[in-house]
C-alpha cells in the first residue's frame, strides 16, 4: 500500500493521533490533509455476542481544490486506513466512499467518512476460497476456518486466541482451535439451492459453542472468552500471523484490567459530563440450544475416484493403493479401470478406503457405478463378470462383513455386482449395525465366473462410496439441550440458540466435531483446570446460564479519557466487573461514550437442571417449571 493522504492532530491531553489513507495503485507523494476521528465498536446487548466489528469515523476538511473525489471507488476495499494514538495502532481497516460530497455554496466544508475493519463485510461474503470462489472440501481445523473467514476482510492482522476448553485427551498446553476440526460440508445449507453460508455465519458457528468472542485489538484479531476474564483479568494467548502460521513468540499475555471512577477521587480516565446512570438487566431462568445434525450426503468427498497421476506422486484422495500394478488410471483422472481376471485366478486386494465412524443401529447405503470398458465380444453368451467389494465394520475386537442381502456377517464376505455393457448404478442398503465401530471399503480385482481363455476385458469403476441410510436418521433432526434454574428462577427465557456442530459418536452427521487426527469424533470436554468432563454444548449452555445467573448491572455514561474497548472494568462505588457493550471514542475531545454490562462466572451449576432430548422437527421454546 502506498500512502496517499495523512493527517495528525493533538488532543486536549497533548497526545498525537495520526490517520493514514493508502492505496495500492497510488503513485506520487503523499498529501497532508486536516481532520479528526472517532473510534467505534458495533453495539451489542450481549457480552457473549461472538463477532464485534469496529469502525472509524473520519472528518476531513475539504475545499474546492481538494474535494476527495479521488477516494471514491466501486470496490469497498481499495483505500486502507490505519489510525494510531501515541504510535499505538487502534484501527486497521478500509474506507467507505459513501459520504463524499461537494458543496456548491461554500469554499470549505467538512465531510464525514466511515471506515470498517472488514468484519461488517462478512455477512455478504460466502465461505469460499478467496482466490477461486470454490467451496471448501473435507475437514478443516477451527483455526483454518477462522483464517479463511478473516482473509475475506482483506485486513491482514495477527490472530491471538484463547478459549481454554479441551476435548478429552487433548493436552491443555495445546490450542484447541488448532486441534479441533469441522467438516466443511457443514457450511453448505440444507436447501434445494445448496447455498453456502456467509462468513459471518461460519465464524459464529465456530465461536459460539466455545463462548468465544472475536474483535479487533490494537491492530490484531483477538479471540477471547468473557467468562474467563472475570476470574483472571489477564489471559495468555496463542499467536499466529494472518495466514494462521504460529509466530516465533508462541504466546502472549495481555492484562485487561481497568479502573474507572470520579476525578475527585483522582481517577483518570474518569466520569464526565454528568450523564452517568445505572440500570438493571434481568437474569434468565431457562435457555435452550438446538443442535441441527445435518445428514452427510456422502462420506466420501472423492466419490468419483479422482486421482493424481503426476509423477512421482500417485494419489487417490481417501484411498490407499494396495496393488498399483492391477489398476489403471484414465487420462482424465476420473474413475479407475481394472482387468477382469479369469475364474481360476485368485482375486487380490487393490484399494482400501479411509474408515468412517458409525454408531450401533446405524445403517448405510453403499453405492458404486461400473461398466464394461472397451468392445469385448461376450463368449460364451452366458458369461457373467462381477466387481468385488468388501465392506468391513470393526471396533478393533469384533469384525463384520456386509453381504449382498444387507446382512452383517462375522465371517468374510464380498458384496458383488454384475458388470454389463451399459453402466450399472449399484445400490445396497445395509441392515442396522450390530456394534459401534468404523467402516471401510476394500476393492478387489473383478472376476468372470466362467473359465475362459484369451484376452480378458476391463471394467471402469466410476463411483464408489457410502452414505447414511435409515428412516430414523430422517426423522431425528438434531438435539435440544435445555437448561433451567431450579431455585428462584427468573421468568425470562433466552431465545433458542441454533448451532450447527456438536459431539457425535458417528460420522453420519455433518455437524460432528473431530479430534486432531480428523478421524475420531469428540464426545466429552473439560474447562481449563476443571475436573469434570461434559459434552461441549452442555458447557456452552452452562456458561450462558452462569453469565446471566443474577440481574446484571448496566452502566452508561461519558468518560474523559481513552481506554481500550477490550477491557475488564471495575467502577469505583459499584461492585462487580464490567465489559463494554457500546463504545465510541472521540479522539479530539478525548471523550469515550459507552455502556458497560456486568460480566459473571457464577458457581451456580448445582442450581441448573440440564436435559438432553431429540429434535423431531418441532422445536419449541422452553418454559419455566418452578
Amino acid at each position: 500500500m502506498a500512502l496517499k493522504y495523512w493527517f495528525e492532530f493533538t488532543d486536549v491531553k497533548t497526545i498525537v493521533h495520526r490517520v493514514e489513507i493508502s492505496d495500492a495503485t497510488f503513485v506520487g507523494d503523499s498529501t497532508q490533509i486536516y481532520g479528526s476521528c472517532s473510534l467505534e465498536y458495533s453495539e451489542t446487548k450481549d457480552t457473549l455476542d461472538p463477532v464485534r466489528g469496529s469502525g472509524l469515523q473520519i472528518d476531513l476538511e475539504a475545499d474546492s481544490s481538494l474535494t476527495f473525489y479521488d477516494l471514491y471507488s466501486e470496490e469497498e476495499r481499495t483505500f486502507s486506513v490505519v489510525y494510531t494514538r501515541a504510535t499505538e495502532i487502534l484501527f486497521n481497516g478500509w474506507l467507505s466512499p459513501e459520504g463524499i460530497y461537494e458543496s456548491l455554496v461554500s469554499d470549505k466544508w467538512v465531510i464525514s467518512l466511515d471506515c470498517t475493519d472488514g468484519l461488517g463485510f462478512l455477512k455478504n461474503l460466502s465461505y469460499v476460497e478467496d482466490a477461486t470462489g470454490l467451496n471448501f472440501l473435507g475437514k478443516q481445523s477451527l483455526l483454518e476456518i477462522i483464517v479463511n473467514c478473516l482473509k475475506r476482510t482483506k485486513t491482514p492482522q495477527n490472530i491471538l486466541t484463547s478459549i481454554d476448553i479441551y476435548y478429552d485427551g487433548l493436552a491443555q498446553t495445546l490450542n484447541p482451535l488448532d486441534n479441533v476440526h469441522f467438516n466443511a460440508d457443514r457450511f453448505i445449507k440444507d436447501d434445494n439451492n445448496t447455498t453456502i453460508m456467509d462468513c459471518e455465519e461460519v465464524l459464529k458457528s465456530v465461536l459460539e459453542p466455545f463462548g468465544a468472542v472475536l474483535t479487533a485489538y490494537k491492530g490484531e484479531w483477538l479471540i477471547y472468552k468473557p467468562n474467563l476474564l472475570v476470574d483472571s483479568t489477564s489471559e495468555t494467548f496463542f499467536a499466529y500471523d494472518s495466514l494462521g502460521v504460529a509466530l516465533g513468540t508462541p504466546s502472549r499475555t495481555i492484562d485487561f484490567t481497568f479502573a474507572l471512577g470520579s476525578q475527585i477521587d483522582a481517577y483518570y480516565p474518569h466520569h464526565a459530563n454528568g450523564n452517568q446512570q445505572k440500570t438493571i438487566k434481568s437474569s434468565i431462568g431457562a435457555y435452550r440450544i438446538n443442535y441441527k445434525y445435518g445428514l452427510v450426503k456422502s462420506f466420501f468427498n472423492n466419490l468419483y475416484l479422482r486421482s493424481n497421476t503426476t509423477f512421482p506422486f500417485l494419489y487417490i484422495e481417501e484411498w490407499t493403493i494396495d496393488d498399483v500394478n492391477n489398476v489403471e488410471f484414465p487420462a482424465n483422472d476420473l474413475g479407475l479401470r481394472f482387468d477382469i481376471i479369469t475364474n481360476s485366478a485368485p482375486s487380490t486386494l487393490v484399494l482400501t478406503s479411509d474408515s468412517f465412524n458409525f454408531e450401533q443401529g446405524n445403517m448405510l447405503e453403499f453405492n458404486a457405478a461400473f461398466v464394461h470398458y472397451g468392445n469385448y465380444n461376450y463368449s460364451p453368451a452366458a458369461r457373467v463378470d462381477q466387481v468385488l467389494f468388501k465392506i468391513i465394520l470393526t471396533d478393533g475386537v469384533d469384525t463384520y462383513y456386509l453381504n449382498n442381502d444387507g446382512e452383517w456377517l462375522s465371517s468374510s464376505a464380498f458384496v458383488s455386482g454384475d458388470i454389463k455393457k451399459t453402466q450399472i448404478d449399484f445400490r445396497l442398503t445395509s441392515n442396522s449395525m450390530p456394534i459401534n465401530g468404523s467402516v471401510k471399503i476394500e476393492i478387489w480385482r473383478p472376476k468372470t465366473l466362467f473359465s475362459i481363455s484369451g484376452t480378458v476385458d476391463e471394467v471402469l469403476l466410476s463411483k464408489c462410496g457410502f452414505s447414511p441410510a435409515g428412516q430414523e436418521l430422517d426423522d431425528i433432526k438434531g438435539e435440544n439441550h435445555t437448561f433451567q434454574r431450579t431455585l428462584k428462577p427468573s421468568s425470562k427465557i433466552k431465545d433458542i440458540k441454533t448451532v450447527f456442530n456438536g459431539d457425535n459418536e458417528s460420522d453420519t452427521y455433518v455437524g460432528a466435531i473431530y479430534k486432531a487426527d480428523e478421524i475420531n469424533t469428540t464426545e466429552l470436554w473439560t474447562r481449563f483446570g476443571a475436573a469434570e468432563t461434559k459434552p461441549l454444548l452442555q458447557i456452552m449452555g452452562e456458561e450462558r446460564m452462569k453469565m446471566y445467573s443474577k440481574p446484571l448491572q448496566v452502566y452508561k455514561g461519558d468518560v474523559y479519557g481513552y481506554f481500550n474497548y477490550l477491557s475488564l472494568v471495575t467502577i469505583n462505588g459499584l461492585t462487580g466487573k464490567f465489559m463494554p457493550t457500546t463504545y465510541s471514542y472521540d479522539a479530539l475531545s478525548n471523550i469515550t461514550s459507552l455502556e458497560l454490562t456486568e460480566v459473571l462466572n457464577s458457581d451456580i451449576l448445582s442450581d441448573v437442571e440440564y436435559e438432553l432430548t431429540f429434535d423431531y422437527g418441532n422445536v419449541v421454546e422452553p418454559t419455566i417449571k418452578g
